[in-house]
Formats: C-alpha cells, structure tokens, sequence
C-alpha cells in the first residue's frame, strides 16, 4: 500500500494465527449442536460461562445477524459445508423470527418461543439485519437474502437518515422517529437532541451490500458520505482520536473515548476509502488515521502489550480491565497500521496484541474467547465486566473477533502478494 518492504514471513505466521484461531478456536463452540435450540427453533439466548443454558433470555436481533455474518464470510472465505448449514438455518431463524414482513427492518427482541418483546428499530441493531442478510447473499447467492439487504439499505436511506451520514438513533415500528437509542432493553447512551452518533456497523452492512450487489453505486455514494463524515466532522486533530458522538455543530458528547473503535473505525474507513476511488479523499484519510493509530500503539496499550478498553478524557482513567472485542480491533488495526507506514513498531503491536489472546483470551476448556480479562502483577484473572461472563448473550458472539480473523487473513495476503510484485 505504502511501497514499504515488508517482512514477509511475520505476516505469514500472522495469517496462519489468524485462520487456526478461527477454525479450531472461535467456530467450534459458535457450531456446536449445544447452542441450538431444537424445540423452539434458533439458538439459546444465553450460555452461561459454565456452559448452563438459560432459555428464558430473549432473543436477540443484534446476536442473530452478527452470528449470519460469521458464519456467511467462513462459509465464503472457507469453503466448509458446516459453515453453510449454520449460515442457511440462521438466515432462516432471522426472517422467520425477527423480519417484520409488514413494515421492513426486524424487531429488536423475541422470546424463545417467537413472540415480540420490542418493536422499535434502532439503527444500530437494524445495522445487522442488512449486515447479515447482504454477507448471505454475497456468499451464497441466496436472492431472497439480497432483496431484503437492498430493502433495508432503501428504508435506511428514505426513513432513518437526516443528513449526509446521520441517522436517527431508534425508529417505531413504521419508521417515524422516536426517543432513546433503544438497544433492545439495554441502557444505551443518552444523546443530546440532533447528536450524531457514527453509524459504524451500518457502515460496516453497507460494505458487505456493496460487494453483494457487485458494486451498486448508490450504495457505494452513500458510503463516500460516511468517511467524508469521518474527514471533516469526527477527527479530533488535538485528541488524534475519532469522535463517535457529535452535537449538531460538531462538538463531542462525554468525555468517554474508545480506543477499541478508533481502531475498529480506523481500518474500516480506509478500505471505505478505497471503495469509493476518490483520490484526495483516500490520502486525507491515510493521514487522518496515520495520526489516529500512532496515538493508539504510542499511548493506549498496557505494560503487557493489551489494548487498554478506552479512558476519561478529561481524568485519564483507562480502568484495568480489558475486553475481548476490543482486543480483537487492535490486531486488525495494528497490522492495518503496518500497511499504512511499513514502520514495524505496529507489526510488533499486533503480534503482541495477538499472543495475548492467545495466552490469556483463549477459553481451552469450551472454546471461543473470555469475555473480560485482568493481567497484573498477581497473575490473569478472568473478571466481569462488559457482556458479563456469559459465552453466548446478547452482546457475546462471535462477530469481532472472526472478523478479526478474516480481516487479517485478507490484508496479509494482498501484502504479501505485493511483496512478491515488488
């Protein structure tokens, strides 16, 4: 990317952490027949980290597409039957469960047996119905899949948005606009009237319809909004960091900043960047988040090379526990550091980053990862914190972390075939 030599053969061990991870670690718990629910249909709404199953947790709008997601882009990059049969009966459970055949989008929440417990649509959790239907479509061809992605992509755009990139936070039921952020019965942010908060999953779904539809221009114009969103209103040149949440005249809300989406918005935004084809836009960009990751590997990792969650602005309070989503983002963003400079303090970042999953993340026992670990001067410790402790809930899937895995398994192959060409 950058005309940089490359080591070659750290990027290749890198890849191959990388795939291991996803098919003997991640996806082996994610396809067990344990996690299904053969009486009512879909999966279990919660697995306890002990592996007890509680039936009586609703079912979840964000969890079934993200697990879609998953299991389409291992069944597409993989190849492997057991990928494709988890993707179809997931995409049957989402459409049959939560798709609303009436008014378009998917209800946030169900019980076990189909019954709706929340009606709004927030677009955050929309985001995963277009997310997975389109990585669907894009593995299998599914077309059923394909229209309901483009639906929703049309619904977004005519209903939900209110300017370039800005979407209303939560919908009713028919799509006018309605208070809170309505995250399926979590507490989610509070916003400030008109705040903008960077839609970075629908982003993520519009990049997946994009390459199902084989390069739909519409959808490729409305993503050259979001990163020029990004470019000109998020970046915080004095922080070096990306505000997520912005007042209508560009102030940041809160004085909270993630380090786990500057990196996760970092890299998506460039290959948003190059989608779009805009030259100045891409180079803006390139330098935008050369600052913004320079800050992350210099000031935001702990003694033990761990991402740290995120910090107080205004105290610096960075708290001591770190979760396993976040640590997910540092590898990809790391590396995607490494491409952007060829300087090796970022290969070293995401190899470290990487052995300390490996060593403390990694559940041997039942698969998949812990959700929040604690490294110190007394030992590892497992501990509460985001998603609990649970292997399966509403927030624990197995969305960061395999798209950790084929981000990384991607971005090395084309530099290592750009090795190879220089």
């Amino acid at each position: 990317m950058g005309g940089f030599t490359m080591d070659k053969a750290r990027l290749e061990k890198l890849g191959q952490w990388a795939e291991q991870d996803a098919k003997e670690v991640i996806f082996p718990f994610w396809t067990s027949d344990f996690i299904v629910d053969h009486e009512n249909g879909g999966f279990y709404g919660k697995v306890t980290l002990d592996m007890q199953i509680d039936n009586t947790e609703p079912r979840g709008l964000t969890l079934t597409g993200r697990m879609l997601y998953a299991f389409s882009t291992a069944y597409r990059v993989f190849g492997d039957p057991i990928y494709r049969e988890k993707a179809d009966y997931t995409f049957q459970d989402l459409i049959s469960r939560f798709y609303d055949k009436e008014y378009g989008g998917a209800f946030v929440t169900v019980t076990a047996q189909g019954e709706v417990l929340e009606d709004n649509k927030p677009n955050y959790c929309e985001a995963f119905l277009l997310m997975g239907c389109a990585a669907y479509a894009w593995a299998t061809g599914n077309e059923e899949a394909l229209r309901i992605a483009k639906e929703t992509f049309e619904i977004m755009e005519s209903k939900v948005k209110f300017g370039p990139a800005s979407y209303h936070n939560n919908m009713t039921r028919d799509w006018k606009p309605a208070e809170g952020s309505g995250f399926g019965g979590r507490k989610g942010p509070s916003f400030p009237k008109g705040a903008i908060m960077f839609p970075h999953h629908l982003c993520q779904s519009y990049v997946q319809l994009y390459y199902a539809t084989g390069g739909d221009e519409k959808v490729k114009a409305t993503l050259k909004e979001m990163a020029q969103l990004v470019a000109e209103k998020l970046y915080d040149p004095e922080k070096r960091d990306i505000m997520t949440i912005i007042t209508p005249d560009g102030k940041r809300v809160g004085s909270h900043q993630s380090f786990g989406h500057d990196c996760e918005i970092a890299y998506l935004i460039l290959k948003v960047a190059g989608i779009v084809g805009d030259q100045e836009l891409l180079e803006k960009l390139r330098k935008i988040f050369t600052d913004v990751l320079y800050n992350v590997l210099e000031n935001d990792f702990d003694p033990y090379h761990s991402l740290y969650n995120g910090c107080d602005l205004d105290t610096g309070d960075c708290g001591e526990s770190h979760v396993w989503w976040a640590q997910a983002e540092a590898v990809t963003a790391m590396l995607c550091g490494y491409e952007l400079t060829g300087d090796e303090k970022f290969l070293d970042a995401c190899e470290k980053q990487a052995d300390y999953i490996e060593k403390y993340f990694v559940n041997r026992e039942h698969g998949d990862w812990y959700n929040n670990i604690v490294v110190d001067e007394t030992g590892w410790h497992i501990v509460d914190g985001m998603h609990g402790f649970d292997k399966l809930n509403g927030g624990k899937c197995p969305f960061h972390n395999s798209q950790m895995c084929f981000e990384v398994m991607e971005r090395v192959k084309r530099m290592t075939k750009e090795e190879e060409n220089t």
